[in-house]
Protein backbone atom coordinates (compact mmCIF):
# COMPACT_ATOMS: atom_id res chain seq x y z
CA UNK A 1 0.00 0.00 0.00
CA UNK A 2 1.55 3.28 -1.11
CA UNK A 3 1.25 6.47 0.89
CA UNK A 4 -0.05 9.63 -0.77
CA UNK A 5 3.50 10.99 -0.89
CA UNK A 6 4.82 7.86 -2.55
CA UNK A 7 2.01 7.98 -5.10
CA UNK A 8 2.85 11.59 -5.92
CA UNK A 9 6.54 10.78 -6.34
CA UNK A 10 5.87 7.72 -8.49
CA UNK A 11 3.52 9.70 -10.73
CA UNK A 12 6.11 12.48 -11.14
CA UNK A 13 8.90 10.02 -12.00
CA UNK A 14 6.82 8.19 -14.61
CA UNK A 15 5.61 11.33 -16.36
CA UNK A 16 9.10 12.83 -16.37
CA UNK A 17 10.61 9.64 -17.77
CA UNK A 18 7.92 9.41 -20.47
CA UNK A 19 8.93 12.89 -21.61
CA UNK A 20 12.72 12.72 -21.35
CA UNK A 21 13.67 9.03 -21.55
CA UNK A 22 16.27 9.85 -18.88
CA UNK A 23 16.51 8.23 -15.41
CA UNK A 24 14.96 10.50 -12.81
CA UNK A 25 16.90 11.56 -9.72
CA UNK A 26 15.93 13.33 -6.51
CA UNK A 27 17.51 16.60 -7.67
CA UNK A 28 15.13 16.82 -10.62
CA UNK A 29 12.17 16.05 -8.37
CA UNK A 30 13.03 18.95 -6.04
CA UNK A 31 12.41 21.27 -8.99
CA UNK A 32 8.76 20.20 -9.14
CA UNK A 33 6.73 22.82 -7.23
CA UNK A 34 4.19 20.24 -6.08
CA UNK A 35 6.92 18.04 -4.50
CA UNK A 36 7.77 20.24 -1.55
CA UNK A 37 10.00 17.68 0.16
CA UNK A 38 13.69 17.60 1.02
CA UNK A 39 16.17 15.71 -1.13
CA UNK A 40 16.72 13.26 1.71
CA UNK A 41 13.01 12.52 1.95
CA UNK A 42 12.74 12.05 -1.81
CA UNK A 43 15.74 9.69 -1.86
CA UNK A 44 14.24 7.67 0.99
CA UNK A 45 10.88 7.32 -0.75
CA UNK A 46 12.52 6.46 -4.07
CA UNK A 47 14.50 3.74 -2.32
CA UNK A 48 11.26 2.37 -0.85
CA UNK A 49 9.57 2.43 -4.29
CA UNK A 50 12.54 0.54 -5.73
CA UNK A 51 12.52 -2.08 -2.97
CA UNK A 52 8.78 -2.67 -3.43
CA UNK A 53 9.16 -3.12 -7.19
CA UNK A 54 7.68 0.12 -8.57
CA UNK A 55 11.01 1.60 -9.70
CA UNK A 56 14.24 0.24 -11.15
CA UNK A 57 17.75 1.50 -10.51
CA UNK A 58 19.83 1.93 -13.66
CA UNK A 59 23.52 1.08 -13.85
CA UNK A 60 24.44 4.27 -15.67
CA UNK A 61 23.17 6.88 -13.19
CA UNK A 62 21.78 7.41 -9.73
CA UNK A 63 18.29 7.96 -11.13
CA UNK A 64 15.39 5.55 -11.33
CA UNK A 65 13.08 4.45 -14.10
CA UNK A 66 9.60 2.92 -13.80
CA UNK A 67 9.18 -0.85 -13.72
CA UNK A 68 6.31 -2.70 -15.35
CA UNK A 69 4.69 -2.85 -11.91
CA UNK A 70 5.09 0.91 -11.61
CA UNK A 71 3.49 1.58 -14.98
CA UNK A 72 0.63 -0.77 -14.14
CA UNK A 73 -0.04 0.98 -10.83
CA UNK A 74 0.15 4.36 -12.55
CA UNK A 75 -2.46 3.36 -15.14
CA UNK A 76 -4.77 1.74 -12.58
CA UNK A 77 -4.58 4.40 -9.86
CA UNK A 78 -2.69 7.58 -10.75
CA UNK A 79 -3.22 8.56 -14.36
CA UNK A 80 -5.08 11.77 -15.18
CA UNK A 81 -6.15 11.93 -18.81
CA UNK A 82 -4.55 14.69 -20.85
CA UNK A 83 -7.25 17.27 -21.61
CA UNK A 84 -5.09 18.77 -24.36
CA UNK A 85 -5.96 15.88 -26.68
CA UNK A 86 -9.58 17.01 -26.80
CA UNK A 87 -8.52 19.59 -29.39
CA UNK A 88 -8.05 16.70 -31.82
CA UNK A 89 -11.57 15.32 -31.39
CA UNK A 90 -12.98 17.72 -34.00
CA UNK A 91 -10.41 16.48 -36.52
CA UNK A 92 -11.40 12.87 -35.79
CA UNK A 93 -15.06 13.83 -36.28
CA UNK A 94 -14.25 15.55 -39.57
CA UNK A 95 -12.68 12.36 -40.91
CA UNK A 96 -15.55 10.11 -39.88
CA UNK A 97 -18.25 12.58 -40.98
CA UNK A 98 -16.78 13.12 -44.46
CA UNK A 99 -19.49 11.94 -46.86
CA UNK A 100 -17.11 12.00 -49.83
CA UNK A 101 -14.69 9.45 -48.34
CA UNK A 102 -15.20 5.70 -48.39
CA UNK A 103 -15.00 3.82 -45.11
CA UNK A 104 -11.63 2.39 -46.20
CA UNK A 105 -10.30 5.90 -46.68
CA UNK A 106 -11.63 6.94 -43.27
CA UNK A 107 -9.98 3.98 -41.55
CA UNK A 108 -6.70 4.77 -43.29
CA UNK A 109 -6.83 8.44 -42.27
CA UNK A 110 -7.65 7.63 -38.64
CA UNK A 111 -4.79 5.10 -38.49
CA UNK A 112 -2.31 7.56 -39.99
CA UNK A 113 -3.50 10.32 -37.66
CA UNK A 114 -2.95 8.12 -34.59
CA UNK A 115 0.54 7.16 -35.69
CA UNK A 116 1.55 10.70 -36.67
CA UNK A 117 0.32 12.12 -33.38
CA UNK A 118 1.86 9.49 -31.11
CA UNK A 119 4.91 8.39 -33.14
CA UNK A 120 3.90 4.79 -32.40
CA UNK A 121 2.66 1.89 -34.52
CA UNK A 122 -1.10 1.91 -35.00
CA UNK A 123 -3.58 -0.38 -36.71
CA UNK A 124 -7.32 -0.74 -37.14
CA UNK A 125 -8.89 -4.13 -37.83
CA UNK A 126 -12.53 -4.61 -38.77
CA UNK A 127 -14.41 -7.88 -38.85
CA UNK A 128 -16.50 -8.83 -41.89
CA UNK A 129 -20.03 -7.45 -41.85
CA UNK A 130 -22.45 -10.32 -42.32
CA UNK A 131 -25.19 -7.92 -43.45
CA UNK A 132 -23.16 -6.26 -46.23
CA UNK A 133 -24.84 -6.50 -49.63
CA UNK A 134 -23.51 -5.70 -53.08
CA UNK A 135 -24.75 -2.35 -54.37
CA UNK A 136 -22.91 -2.09 -57.63
CA UNK A 137 -19.98 -3.00 -59.82
CA UNK A 138 -18.42 -0.08 -61.60
CA UNK A 139 -15.76 0.44 -64.25
CA UNK A 140 -13.54 3.51 -64.40
CA UNK A 141 -11.59 3.61 -67.72
CA UNK A 142 -7.95 4.67 -67.46
CA UNK A 143 -6.58 4.02 -70.95
CA UNK A 144 -7.61 1.95 -73.96
CA UNK A 145 -6.05 -1.08 -72.29
CA UNK A 146 -6.62 -0.45 -68.58
CA UNK A 147 -9.53 0.20 -66.26
CA UNK A 148 -10.31 0.16 -62.55
CA UNK A 149 -12.96 -2.30 -61.44
CA UNK A 150 -14.84 -1.21 -58.29
CA UNK A 151 -17.06 -3.32 -56.05
CA UNK A 152 -19.23 -1.26 -53.66
CA UNK A 153 -21.27 -2.68 -50.77
CA UNK A 154 -24.14 -1.33 -48.69
CA UNK A 155 -21.75 -0.65 -45.77
CA UNK A 156 -19.60 1.69 -47.85
CA UNK A 157 -16.79 -0.81 -48.42
CA UNK A 158 -15.02 -0.47 -51.73
CA UNK A 159 -12.62 -2.94 -53.32
CA UNK A 160 -10.70 -1.81 -56.38
CA UNK A 161 -8.31 -3.39 -58.84
CA UNK A 162 -6.62 -2.25 -62.03
CA UNK A 163 -7.34 -4.75 -64.77
CA UNK A 164 -5.84 -5.03 -68.23
CA UNK A 165 -8.14 -5.26 -71.22
CA UNK A 166 -7.02 -7.93 -73.73
CA UNK A 167 -6.07 -6.58 -77.15
CA UNK A 168 -8.98 -8.31 -78.86
CA UNK A 169 -11.53 -6.65 -76.53
CA UNK A 170 -12.81 -3.12 -76.38
CA UNK A 171 -14.03 -1.06 -73.46
CA UNK A 172 -17.61 -1.75 -74.53
CA UNK A 173 -16.93 -5.48 -74.08
CA UNK A 174 -15.72 -4.87 -70.55
CA UNK A 175 -18.71 -2.68 -69.70
CA UNK A 176 -21.10 -5.31 -71.05
CA UNK A 177 -19.69 -8.23 -69.03
CA UNK A 178 -19.53 -6.11 -65.85
CA UNK A 179 -23.12 -5.06 -66.42
CA UNK A 180 -24.15 -8.71 -66.54
CA UNK A 181 -22.50 -9.45 -63.20
CA UNK A 182 -23.78 -6.20 -61.68
CA UNK A 183 -27.39 -7.12 -62.39
CA UNK A 184 -26.95 -10.64 -61.03
CA UNK A 185 -25.22 -9.56 -57.81
CA UNK A 186 -27.26 -6.54 -56.81
CA UNK A 187 -28.75 -6.84 -53.32
CA UNK A 188 -27.10 -10.15 -52.51
CA UNK A 189 -25.03 -10.79 -49.39
CA UNK A 190 -21.28 -10.99 -49.88
CA UNK A 191 -21.51 -14.59 -48.65
CA UNK A 192 -23.65 -15.51 -51.67
CA UNK A 193 -21.34 -14.03 -54.26
CA UNK A 194 -19.12 -17.04 -54.93
CA UNK A 195 -22.15 -19.14 -55.94
CA UNK A 196 -23.52 -16.31 -58.08
CA UNK A 197 -20.18 -15.89 -59.83
CA UNK A 198 -20.04 -19.60 -60.63
CA UNK A 199 -23.62 -19.68 -61.91
CA UNK A 200 -23.20 -16.60 -64.10
CA UNK A 201 -19.87 -17.77 -65.47
CA UNK A 202 -21.46 -20.98 -66.70
CA UNK A 203 -24.01 -19.16 -68.86
CA UNK A 204 -23.42 -19.23 -72.64
CA UNK A 205 -23.26 -15.44 -73.03
CA UNK A 206 -20.39 -15.32 -70.51
CA UNK A 207 -18.64 -18.47 -71.73
CA UNK A 208 -18.15 -16.84 -75.12
CA UNK A 209 -15.62 -14.50 -73.50
CA UNK A 210 -13.50 -17.28 -72.02
CA UNK A 211 -10.10 -15.59 -71.52
CA UNK A 212 -11.42 -12.26 -70.41
CA UNK A 213 -14.02 -13.96 -68.24
CA UNK A 214 -11.32 -15.77 -66.26
CA UNK A 215 -9.48 -12.51 -65.56
CA UNK A 216 -12.64 -10.87 -64.25
CA UNK A 217 -13.67 -13.89 -62.19
CA UNK A 218 -10.26 -14.23 -60.56
CA UNK A 219 -10.32 -10.61 -59.46
CA UNK A 220 -13.87 -10.75 -58.19
CA UNK A 221 -13.20 -13.87 -56.15
CA UNK A 222 -10.11 -12.23 -54.67
CA UNK A 223 -11.97 -8.99 -53.96
CA UNK A 224 -14.92 -10.63 -52.23
CA UNK A 225 -12.61 -12.81 -50.16
CA UNK A 226 -11.20 -9.51 -48.89
CA UNK A 227 -14.68 -8.54 -47.70
CA UNK A 228 -15.14 -11.91 -45.99
CA UNK A 229 -11.92 -11.56 -44.02
CA UNK A 230 -12.55 -7.99 -42.91
CA UNK A 231 -10.00 -5.24 -43.24
CA UNK A 232 -6.75 -4.27 -41.58
CA UNK A 233 -4.90 -0.98 -42.00
CA UNK A 234 -1.61 -0.36 -40.21
CA UNK A 235 1.10 2.26 -40.25
CA UNK A 236 3.90 3.71 -38.17
CA UNK A 237 6.29 0.78 -37.85
CA UNK A 238 9.23 3.01 -38.78
CA UNK A 239 8.10 5.58 -36.17
CA UNK A 240 8.02 2.89 -33.49
CA UNK A 241 11.44 1.58 -34.45
CA UNK A 242 12.85 5.12 -34.28
CA UNK A 243 12.10 5.21 -30.55
CA UNK A 244 15.34 5.03 -28.48
CA UNK A 245 14.32 1.68 -26.98
CA UNK A 246 14.43 -0.11 -30.34
CA UNK A 247 17.68 1.04 -31.92
CA UNK A 248 19.32 -2.36 -31.54
CA UNK A 249 18.83 -4.44 -34.72
CA UNK A 250 17.86 -7.59 -32.81
CA UNK A 251 15.19 -5.69 -30.91
CA UNK A 252 13.91 -4.28 -34.19
CA UNK A 253 13.56 -7.75 -35.69
CA UNK A 254 11.85 -9.09 -32.56
CA UNK A 255 9.33 -6.26 -32.52
CA UNK A 256 8.55 -6.67 -36.23
CA UNK A 257 7.94 -10.41 -35.81
CA UNK A 258 5.83 -9.82 -32.70
CA UNK A 259 3.62 -7.30 -34.49
CA UNK A 260 3.07 -9.67 -37.39
CA UNK A 261 2.22 -12.52 -35.03
CA UNK A 262 0.03 -10.51 -32.67
CA UNK A 263 -1.92 -8.39 -35.12
CA UNK A 264 -2.47 -10.96 -37.84
CA UNK A 265 -3.65 -13.77 -35.57
CA UNK A 266 -6.14 -14.41 -32.77
CA UNK A 267 -8.18 -11.29 -33.54
CA UNK A 268 -11.35 -13.01 -32.39
CA UNK A 269 -9.92 -13.69 -28.94
CA UNK A 270 -9.33 -10.00 -28.24
CA UNK A 271 -12.71 -8.47 -28.96
CA UNK A 272 -13.83 -7.87 -25.41
CA UNK A 273 -15.43 -4.72 -24.11
CA UNK A 274 -13.41 -1.79 -22.85
CA UNK A 275 -9.87 -0.63 -23.41
CA UNK A 276 -7.15 -3.23 -22.85
CA UNK A 277 -3.59 -2.33 -21.84
CA UNK A 278 -0.80 -4.91 -21.81
CA UNK A 279 2.57 -3.79 -20.50
CA UNK A 280 5.79 -5.61 -21.39
CA UNK A 281 5.66 -9.26 -20.40
CA UNK A 282 1.89 -9.11 -19.91
CA UNK A 283 1.68 -9.47 -23.70
CA UNK A 284 2.95 -13.07 -23.50
CA UNK A 285 4.48 -12.67 -26.96
CA UNK A 286 8.21 -12.87 -27.54
CA UNK A 287 9.45 -9.52 -28.81
CA UNK A 288 7.01 -7.37 -26.83
CA UNK A 289 9.01 -7.40 -23.60
CA UNK A 290 9.76 -3.70 -24.02
CA UNK A 291 6.44 -2.70 -25.57
CA UNK A 292 3.07 -1.59 -24.34
CA UNK A 293 0.09 -2.67 -26.43
CA UNK A 294 -3.20 -0.81 -26.09
CA UNK A 295 -6.30 -2.22 -27.76
CA UNK A 296 -9.67 -0.50 -28.03
CA UNK A 297 -12.63 -2.59 -29.29
CA UNK A 298 -15.39 -0.80 -31.20
CA UNK A 299 -18.70 -1.55 -32.88
CA UNK A 300 -19.93 -0.50 -36.30
CA UNK A 301 -23.65 -1.09 -36.02
CA UNK A 302 -25.04 -4.38 -34.70
CA UNK A 303 -23.25 -6.79 -37.01
CA UNK A 304 -19.68 -5.59 -37.26
CA UNK A 305 -16.94 -4.86 -34.79
CA UNK A 306 -13.28 -4.03 -34.80
CA UNK A 307 -10.15 -3.31 -32.83
CA UNK A 308 -7.81 -0.33 -32.65
CA UNK A 309 -4.18 -1.05 -31.79
CA UNK A 310 -1.45 1.28 -30.61
CA UNK A 311 1.94 -0.27 -29.91
CA UNK A 312 4.71 1.76 -28.34
CA UNK A 313 7.52 1.52 -25.79
CA UNK A 314 6.86 0.92 -22.11
CA UNK A 315 7.55 4.64 -21.84
CA UNK A 316 4.31 5.35 -23.69
CA UNK A 317 2.40 8.60 -23.26
CA UNK A 318 -0.59 6.85 -21.68
CA UNK A 319 -2.19 10.15 -20.62
CA UNK A 320 -2.73 11.08 -24.28
CA UNK A 321 -3.13 7.70 -25.98
CA UNK A 322 -5.86 6.33 -23.71
CA UNK A 323 -8.39 9.18 -24.15
CA UNK A 324 -7.66 9.33 -27.88
CA UNK A 325 -8.43 5.63 -28.33
CA UNK A 326 -11.52 5.85 -26.15
CA UNK A 327 -12.89 8.72 -28.24
CA UNK A 328 -12.09 7.08 -31.57
CA UNK A 329 -13.58 3.77 -30.42
CA UNK A 330 -16.79 5.51 -29.37
CA UNK A 331 -16.97 7.36 -32.70
CA UNK A 332 -16.33 4.45 -35.09
CA UNK A 333 -20.07 3.74 -35.36
CA UNK A 334 -20.07 6.62 -37.86
CA UNK A 335 -18.16 4.49 -40.38
CA UNK A 336 -21.26 3.19 -42.12
CA UNK A 337 -23.12 6.49 -42.17
CA UNK A 338 -23.14 7.92 -45.68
Amino acid sequence: MLTDRQKLILKAIIEEYVTTNEPVGSKMLTEKPYLDFSSATLRYEMQHLEETGYLLKTHTSSGRIPSEVGYKYYIDHLIIRDNDVTEFYKYIDSILDDKLSSRSEKIKKITEFLSDLTSYFSAIITSPNEQAKVLRLEIVPLTENEAILLIVTSTGDVQSEIIEIPNNYKMDDLLRIIGMFDTAMYGHSIYEIRDILSNEASKPRIRQMVDFRDDILNFMIKAFEGFLHGEMVSTGLSKLLNQPEFQDSKKMQSVIKAIEKDILSNFGDKRSSGIQIHIGRENLIEGFEECSVIMMPFNVGDNENGLIYVIGPLRMNYRAVIPLLEYIGKSMNKLNKR
